[in-house]
């Protein structure tokens, strides 16, 4: 196996080598810059060259802050070089690109005093810059084969696609998404570039310092990126979209259908979407960024509020290749009506499903000296999901200086599944647990913008949440699930938990020039919160002891200030907040007694920004939070995490208290074709909450407590990507460090655990009609507990192929090696992937043809680390899987 590997690699290599050394031969860069009449370098001006016979665009290029640009082309070709800008005479001139005679191009543009001429330039610009908004013309770029935004955008210079659907332009994040200047679906980027169909786009707006609400425009802080997609007239005030069905052996199915409508006042957007092949148009990802819109924001910029870390997940986790089937279906709708200027109305709703079944072979290694022998288990669970989202909105604008807002938002949430574990613990014998849970939540939002003055600004938000969660699990095992106070085998849990959350936020903006403004700001948030629990043993008995019934008042009123200035290159945002806490906790278990906690907080935050130059730039952030525990950690009562673990909380927990340091430094420029970023973090915690185990038997108890010792947490992200003449360089590495220190069996041992994963993945054109890309990675994991030391490893090798041809084909093939090394475990395992496809001329059908797996892998290994145990997992997977399917635009 190593020597076939070795054998991929140096044909990789060689391939590599071979082409970029013959279009070494073919191609150079073009140099140049463009200047005014004055000698003055025109930034964003456009430079293309254009094929004299086709009129096609063969190359483009926007200038840097220099008037600098820089093109690829090939050598000895006639071409017709233009360069254009706002109010300028277009430059025209033919060329012939023979190295020897053209090496560096000076342009020089004319003022064009005619408005109808600068009218002209605007409109045949591939790319205009005004004020801070860049303005790409789609068809300068693309070919007409593309299929959906995803692709249009991936051919726009300084313009990033990555896998999750997240956009980049220029190296920094895509925050918003818009169509015709309206909400897609919250402003999802992923559902708008996976569904909107190419041939709809005419431009691409990319708006900097985006602000919904033009009240807040001159004192917005966020500098959020917002982009805007235009379509084309003749799509407008008709129903578009595509339609795609397809099948295969083994019962596989796959259907997809988008079907969109924009006018002037109404746009209406829906997409459908059911497969068992394993792909999902609603993830994991999707699902936890949309629900974090729902959920209260807190006052102050979330300074002080409750740790959450109930997921409340209703999308699996993993994907086909770690699971044995998933079956999923989707609905999305989305709806903006504008029936005048001062009122707006979005709304959407997305309806999802899923099924997964997972088989799964684990050995788990325990840490401690006391804890139990190891355990061998091999499992079989089948787990449902099902989860509605939903959101309105209305704008009401009856002046230029003021709006009404008001948001309602709604979500559902249930989960339920059952597992078999045959389990060494219980001599191989079949044991059972079902789990059933689900969860409600209603939000509502009513804000108030006005500005009294061109100097002072109010606003007021309003939230109002309420949210229920259930939880129902069932434990039917060949050894029990008992204390150590009590030998009764627990059986069924039965919980609930009622949560509602009222804050209001009162700003004032006092802004006294254009680079320095002040904000005043007045918060108060009350939540309260019921939690209940009752446990069952064998018999079906009710076990009164371990009965849950908390409530708890928690509330604070804070005040605030920040002040906005920018000095030359620098940007100055230091701010200040007082809290008044007030925690009242009411507790029914184990004879406890009501108690309250109050507490004075005084917590600054700073940010500086500094732009080095028009390309490069460094952002520090320092800031200081507080979380309170959550009522489940404030009983003493026993809870069950799982068939082995019993946990129990402290009512006396006090809140943890975080220092935050952040760095962030980008760098982007066109003309040198680089593109970097790296961003850094550092957290201290103090009072951290940490678990205390002690094992008895087969059984781990857990209690927390607030940790006496700091928590210390280190993470670092960069991302360097450079293009050549030929092909292009990609580097990304990622780390986190984490210490802190927890009791096991009455020990304090010292945590550690390092993770760093690093790529380098090379990308280059093997003629004019395929691309290929190699791309290795290593993943570094490491984790101590005390004395003993655990670690593994995992090696990415993957090869990627697209190629086109006779203006109607198109094929794609994926293969990736991955070799993981663990601390008892070592194995490998491919994974690869193809499609076909072929669009029937002059016609609205497209034929496909795709195998997933293609090499029918039967199973992956993996490992989990934690304070106490190491598991290795054999995740049997998704079989090989062949589709047939047949798409048809409209």
């Amino acid at each position: 196996m190593k020597t076939f590997i070795h054998l991929i690699l140096i044909t990789g290599l060689l391939i590599f080598s071979f082409s970029t050394s013959a279009q070494e031969k073919d191609y150079y860069q073009l140099k140049g810059r463009v200047i005014d009449s004055l000698n003055q370098s025109i930034p964003y001006a456009n430079v293309l060259l254009k094929d004299t016979t086709t009129n096609a665009i063969k190359a483009f290029a926007v200038t840097d802050e220099e008037g600098r640009f820089k093109m690829t082309i090939q050598m000895e070709q006639p071409y017709e070089l233009r360069a254009s800008f706002v109010g300028f005479v277009p430059f025209i001139r033919n060329i012939v690109t023979d190295p020897s005679k053209v090496q560096d191009i000076l342009i020089q543009l004319s003022q064009d005093e005619g408005l109808l001429n600068e009218v002209q330039v605007v409109k045949e610009m591939p790319v205009t810059m005004s004020g801070d908004t860049l303005i790409y013309k789609t068809e300068a770029f693309t070919t007409g084969k593309e299929r959906k935004l995803e692709d249009v955008l991936k051919e726009l210079p300084g313009v990033e696609v990555d896998e999750d659907g997240s956009v980049k332009v220029q190296g920094k994040r895509v925050d918003k998404l818009l169509v015709e200047g309206k909400q897609f679906f919250d402003g999802d980027s992923k559902m708008a570039i996976k569904n909107l169909p190419a041939k709809a786009i005419d431009r691409v707006q990319v708006l900097k310092n985006y602000q919904d609400n033009s009240t807040l425009r001159n004192v917005n802080t966020n500098e959020n990126l917002a982009m805007n997609i235009t379509l084309k007239e003749d799509q407008k005030s008709l129903v578009f979209g595509d339609v795609s069905l397809g099948g295969g052996p083994k019962n596989s199915y796959a259907g997809h259908a988008n079907a969109f409508y924009y006018s002037d006042d109404l746009s209406v957007n829906a997409i459908l979407d059911a497969n068992n092949i394993g792909k999902q148009a609603f993830n994991y990802n999707d699902f936890q960024r949309m629900r974090q819109a729902q959920n209260p924001w807190g006052i102050q910029s979330g300074a002080l509020k409750i740790e959450d870390q109930n997921n409340g997940n209703a999308i699996p986790q993993k994907d086909r290749t770690q699971v044995q089937s998933l079956r999923s279906a989707f609905t999305g709708l989305n709806i903006a009506f504008q029936p005048s200027k001062k009122w707006q109305h979005q709304a959407y709703l997305i309806a999802n499903n899923a099924e997964v079944d997972e088989k799964q072979i684990q050995q788990r290694r325990f840490l401690s000296e006391q804890a139990p022998e190891p355990e061998n288990s091999e499992s079989n669970q089948i787990q449902n999901y099902g989860n509605v989202l939903g959101q309105y909105q209305v704008d009401y604008v009856p002046s230029p200086f003021s709006n009404w807002q008001y948001k309602s938002q709604w979500l559902g949430n249930r989960i339920s599944g059952n597992q078999n574990i045959k389990s060494s613990w219980a001599d191989g014998q079949l044991s059972d647990i079902v789990n059933d849970s689900d969860e409600w939540s209603w939000n509502q939002q009513l804000n108030y913008y006005t500005q009294i003055s061109p100097d002072h600004i109010f606003s007021i938000e309003n939230q109002f949440l309420w949210r229920n969660e259930n939880g129902q699990n069932e434990w039917d095992l060949l050894y029990g699930l008992n204390s150590e106070q009590d030998s009764s085998i627990f059986r069924e849990e039965f919980s609930q938990k009622n949560t509602k959350t009222l804050q209001s936020e009162l700003h004032y903006y006092w802004i006294w020039n254009n680079k320095n403004h002040l904000d005043l700001s007045m918060s108060y948030q009350y939540q309260s919160t019921d939690f209940n629990q009752n446990l069952f043993d064998e018999e079906n008995l009710d076990l009164v002891d371990y009965k849950i019934d908390n409530s708890r008042v928690w509330s604070n009123s804070a005040v605030g200030a920040q002040w906005k200035s920018r000095v030359g290159s620098f940007l100055f945002l230091p701010g200040v907040s007082y809290f008044y806490l007030n925690d009242q906790r009411d507790a029914l278990n184990n004879g406890e007694n009501n108690d309250r906690i109050s507490n004075h907080y005084v917590l600054p935050n700073f940010r500086v920004k500094y732009d080095i130059n028009s390309v490069q730039g460094l952002n520090l952030v320092y800031k200081q939070n507080v979380r309170s525990p959550q009522i489940e950690w404030l009983s003493n009562a026993i809870q069950l995490r799982s068939y082995q673990n019993i946990f129990s909380g402290d009512t006396n927990l006090q809140p943890a208290f975080y220092n935050m340091l952040e760095l962030n430094y980008h760098f982007f420029n066109l003309f040198n074709g680089m593109n970097a970023f790296f961003r850094a973090s550092y957290n201290q915690v103090q009072y951290s909450f940490q678990e205390a185990t002690d094992f008895n038997g087969l059984i781990n108890n857990s209690s927390l407590i607030n940790s006496g010792e700091p928590q210390n947490d280190a993470q670092y992200s960069g991302r360097l990507d450079k293009r050549f003449k030929s092909f292009r360089l990609t580097y990304e590495s990622n780390g986190m460090y984490q210490e802190y220190a927890n009791q096991v069996n009455g020990e304090l041992l010292d945590n550690e655990q390092w993770s760093l994963n690093n790529s380098l993945a090379f990308q280059t054109n093997l003629g004019k009609h395929i691309t290929s890309s190699i791309k290795y990675s290593l993943q570094n994991n490491e984790y101590t507990n005390g004395d003993s030391q655990n670690e593994f490893n995992l090696q990415r090798f993957t090869n990627k192929w697209e190629s086109k041809w006779s203006d109607n084909f198109e094929f794609d093939f994926e293969i990736e090696y991955q070799i993981y090394a663990g601390t008892n475990t070592n194995s490998d395992w491919w994974i690869a992937n193809s499609e076909l496809s072929y669009e029937i001329p002059n016609s609205a059908f497209r034929l496909d043809a795709q195998v997933y797996n293609l090499l029918d892998t039967k199973s992956v290994n993996r490992d989990y680390l934690s304070e106490y145990f190491v598991s290795t997992y054999q995740n049997f997977i998704q079989g090989r899987r062949m589709m047939f399917s047949v798409n048809y635009n409209f």
